[in-house]
C-alpha cells in the first residue's frame, strides 16, 4: 500500500486509516460533518497530516 496525499484527496467518510504528520503515524478517521480527522476523542485539523493510508488487510489463519 502507498501513502496519499492529503493534498491529492481524503479517505471516504467514517474510514478508519493510519495518518502521518511528517513524524509520526496516527490511528484515526475523517469526519465530514466536522471536517476534521478523528482520532480517539480529539478532532484534529486535516492540515496537521501530511498523508494518509488504509489499513491493511487483517491477516488469513
Amino acid at each position: 500500500m502507498e501513502w496519499i496525499s492529503i493534498r491529492d484527496r481524503l479517505p471516504a467518510q467514517g474510514e478508519d486509516v493510519l495518518l502521518f504528520d511528517g513524524g509520526q503515524i496516527y490511528f484515526g478517521y475523517y469526519s465530514e460533518i466536522s471536517d476534521k480527522f478523528i482520532l480517539g476523542d480529539d478532532k484534529v485539523d486535516i492540515s496537521d497530516f501530511t498523508h494518509w493510508m488504509p489499513l491493511p488487510a487483517f491477516p488469513k489463519k
